[in-house]
């Protein structure tokens, strides 16, 4: 909005950081990783609470600020594993740093083209930083900028795409492409650049990991207004523009505020809820739709021992395979972190080597889309005058099982030739657990009601506009936080202000 000359405020709800966590945060990020104690390693890196079945909840900096939610949002759940933040920066605090364009497949039932997000992509890249290679997934993937860093292999992903090279034709006629894992982090030698400290997953001292939390800090030393401690419970529109009616998280009362125009990007849930709410649709089901998330392990003949220097994704996997699914399957993969090991810990038989084991042992996470998958219905069951409830639940779709086991079963004979062996085991997520969800009021949907424009305006409203994935026709098996991105500026550009 600033950078077309508009002013604009932000109203949210930003729980933050402990005051005594932010103090250590900064006094480590002022020293060089060599010289950090293990006992400041212990108190601002805490592992999580993890399981065979994955990992619970990922904390940033042992804070779980990113999931509090306020007494005025009331959530309840069934058959479905969701999270919602109303923390500052919201869930990009811990989020993976995974960024892909959709590609115009996925677009095709869009009411736009790739080539129509194209400029918004590039903008993205204009603030948030980018590590890629050039690679065979920018034949479908376009990377948008010649101005990017990569990160350093570590020994192990060098090796496997080496081996991905070496028969990359015949995974090709199967419908399998690869390439380095594109991140939104800072490769560069820079004041943010990666210091390769190995503690991606729980928070980035050195702000190399894209974090809109980061942005908005940066922006509000510019001058950005940011209203915080309000949740937003609805909007009223008439000639003079919108009122926004939120709820103080401190005193408990009611306030209003007003806009000329009011942009949505609360996150998918709390957008639905504010719509709901708004256009009165009190116990009418919603749905919303969700990529599927599940992964599973594989392990290499070749053993490869290395400090672990970075924890996020190395490589991408895109399926495109008629057998499977009409639609593209993504899969990233993991090497080495302490996530991976307290996992394998768990796991392994007391008489295995550890060590041995994880010096051989990759993850592989794997995201559907929406149409193979399980969804979710979201219903608004209570609306008070300074609180709202809502009731979620998951809807089950036997055709992501059938679907998830054929893609390892497609990834197990191309790789298991290369050394590249992936056992059986396998775990399916509960629907919401991807964190890839939205499509409540899709642009140029069917229904009257829950749909929206090519603006993301939904029904009655001329001068609200969903800017986050709840404006989306379907959600994508490939990264949701770069199109959220660029599907809002996209839009905010469109518009014409007075």
């Amino acid at each position: 909005m600033q950078d077309i000359g508009q002013e604009v405020e932000v109203i949210d709800v930003s729980y933050d950081l402990e005051h005594h966590t932010k103090h250590q945060v900064h006094t480590l990020s002022q020293k060089h990783v060599d010289s950090w104690k293990d006992e400041e390693k212990k108190r601002i890196f805490p592992p999580p609470k993890v399981s065979s079945s994955g990992v619970e909840r990922r904390y940033i900096f042992g804070s779980d600020f990113p999931y509090r939610t306020p007494e005025h949002f009331q959530v309840n759940t069934t058959n479905c594993n969701t999270e919602f933040s109303h923390g500052f920066g919201g869930l990009g605090n811990v989020w993976g740093a995974a960024i892909l364009p959709y590609s115009e497949r996925q677009l095709r039932n869009w009411p736009l083209s790739l080539s129509k997000l194209a400029p918004s992509y590039k903008n993205v890249l204009r603030f948030m930083p980018i590590s890629a290679e050039p690679d065979n997934l920018q034949t479908e993937f376009p990377l948008f900028s010649e101005n990017f860093e990569t990160l350093k292999r570590n020994p192990a992903t060098d090796f496997i795409l080496q081996k991905l090279t070496n028969v990359e034709d015949n995974l090709r006629s199967n419908g399998i492409e690869f390439g380095r894992a594109r991140l939104a982090v800072d490769a560069s030698s820079g004041k943010r650049g990666c210091r390769y400290c190995g503690h991606c997953l729980y928070g980035c001292v050195y702000q190399s990991i894209f974090n809109p939390k980061t942005l908005f800090e940066d922006l509000q030393k510019d001058g950005l207004t940011i209203h915080q401690g309000f949740v937003v419970l609805e909007l009223k529109e008439n000639k003079e523009g919108v009122e926004v009616i939120a709820v103080s998280i401190d005193d408990g009362k009611v306030y209003s505020f007003f806009a000329e125009k009011v942009f949505l990007a609360a996150g998918h849930f709390a957008t639905t809820t504010i719509v709901a709410r708004s256009l009165n649709l009190l116990n009418t089901p919603i749905e919303i739709k969700s990529s599927q998330y599940f992964f599973f392990p594989f392990f290499t003949y070749k053993r490869h021992h290395y400090e672990i220097e970075f924890t996020l994704a190395e490589i991408f996997l895109e399926i495109e395979n008629a057998n499977i699914s009409p639609e593209q399957i993504h899969l990233q993969l993991y090497g080495r972190s302490q996530i991976i090991e307290d996992q394998v810990a768990a796991l392994l038989p007391s008489f295995i080597s550890k060590d041995l084991a994880l010096d051989r042992l990759y993850i592989i996470q794997g995201f559907l889309s929406s149409e193979d998958s399980d969804t979710l219905e979201l219903t608004l069951t209570n609306k008070r005058p300074d609180s709202s409830t809502v009731e979620i639940k998951g809807v089950e779709n036997p055709r992501a099982r059938w679907v998830i086991a054929r893609t390892q079963s497609l990834i197990r004979r191309s790789l298991i030739k290369l050394g590249l062996v992936p056992p059986f085991y396998l775990k399916v997520l509960p629907p919401g657990k991807s964190y890839h969800s939205g499509g409540s009021f899709p642009m140029k949907g069917e229904h009257e009601t829950f749909s929206s424009d090519l603006l993301g305006r939904p029904a009655n409203f001329k001068n609200v506009h969903i800017v986050d994935s709840a404006n989306f026709p379907n959600i994508a098996g490939s990264t949701i936080a770069y199109t959220i991105m660029a599907n809002a500026d996209r839009i905010v550009r469109s518009i014409k202000f007075s």
